[in-house]
């Protein structure tokens, strides 16, 4: 108990944190980008990113300059990357709420001679920083090329205050389907990805979408990838299933990275009354009521990961190395096999589609496993 208290209190840290690329390049320099924010989080000068973790009821929207180290070598000194400023900008322009935000993304298209953006919507105990720093991390370590933008709702920081998080995320709603429908109004390529309660929170928001008068075009997000996800999978009651025949029409894919020690998704599920997490599941299917939609499933169970094994998707080379083929738009068909001298990133289990597992040569580390085995002992979380 007293082992677990110590692991546990190590994180009451940005779910996120420490940043830092998974690969390093030969010169080892870090990586400087600016990363396009949409938040309805507090501005606060004295907070990391100039917001806080309290929630404002409107938004604020800006780029944030963001510093990411190269992944670390033996005996160097650790680093961790930073939000060197944030340049506020107004949101609303003429009648469109956002505008500011998405002439930024566009400009940033422009500039970069592409038309496509990658839109991280973090989870649990992630502050603003954390945020933007994993979006930037991500369009970096996967190769995106292109706009890069976060929304950052008003979760905490600490890992006790699952609760208030998730009653954030619904007040969020409101602003990131605005956010969705200016995006898709923007005819720019969207692929968005979206960790943990963030990921809850994307698909009630296109599900919601889709009950609009007057919903964005079916198929304008080419990629959703969902990692970690803290959806209900309750057999009797699946939320994961009525969410998704929501939200499927508006992407065309979908890529959903699972893995059985998460601890998080453990603290989740016991809140939840006990109900299953989509982001353990490793032996699921979906199938949308026009048979069109894809809905891949990547057991990441064995990724190198953080202490609470919830942030592999960014932490692992395996998994980043998969993510970038995902957001290329590439089929599980290719990533099964070895091409142009590479190596495939997914394996068959004992069954394959839709379920598959991310190559690794890891195994999960004794501290989940511990944690693991000594959570059903410790009180629930108030």
């Amino acid at each position: 108990m007293l082992g677990l208290t110590v692991v546990l209190a190590g994180c009451a840290i940005d779910d996120s944190g420490p940043v830092r690329s998974v690969w390093r390049p030969a010169d080892g320099n870090s990586t400087y980008s600016d990363v396009v924010y949409v938040t309805d989080r507090e501005p606060d000068a004295t907070a990391a990113g100039g917001y806080a973790t309290r929630w404002a009821g409107k938004p604020s929207c800006g780029t944030a300059q963001t510093i990411v180290p190269a992944a670390l070598v033996a005996g160097e000194e650790p680093k961790w990357g930073y939000v060197a400023k944030s340049n506020p900008t107004g949101c609303t322009v003429g009648k469109a709420r956002l505008g500011g935000a998405i002439a930024l993304i566009e400009a940033q298209a422009k500039a970069r001679h592409c038309r496509s953006v990658l839109l991280f919507v973090h989870g649990f105990h992630n502050g603003f920083d954390g945020g933007v720093l994993r979006a930037a991390q991500i369009a970096h370590d996967a190769q995106t090329g292109c706009a890069v933008a976060a929304f950052s709702w008003s979760a905490e920081i600490n890992v006790d205050r699952y609760v208030s998080d998730l009653e954030h995320s619904d007040y969020a709603q409101p602003l990131l389907a605005e956010f969705l429908r200016e995006l898709a109004e923007s005819h720019l390529r969207v692929t968005v990805l979206a960790h943990s309660l963030g990921s809850r929170l994307t698909l009630m928001t296109l599900s919601g979408l889709g009950q609009d008068r007057e919903p964005p075009p079916q198929g304008f997000i080419d990629e959703l990838v969902l990692a970690a996800a803290d959806v209900g999978i309750d057999p009797k009651n699946n939320d994961f299933d009525k969410l998704m025949a929501g939200a499927a029409p508006f992407a065309k894919r979908t890529t959903i990275y699972v893995s059985a020690y998460d601890t998080v998704l453990e603290i989740s599920r016991r809140e939840h009354g006990g109900v299953p997490r989509l982001g353990v599941g490793t032996n699921l299917a979906f199938k949308a009521d026009d048979n069109t939609h894809v809905v891949d499933i990547i057991d990441a169970s064995t990724a190198k990961a953080d202490r609470l094994d919830h942030s592999y998707y960014s932490m692992s080379r395996e998994a980043v190395a998969d993510m970038t083929e995902v957001l290329n738009g590439v089929p599980v068909e290719t990533r099964l096999k070895a091409a142009n001298g590479g190596s495939a990133t997914l394996a068959c289990g004992a069954k394959c589609a839709p379920n598959y597992r991310l190559k690794t040569d890891g195994s999960p580390r004794f501290v989940t496993r511990l944690i693991l085995n000594l959570l059903p002992i410790v009180p629930l979380i108030k």
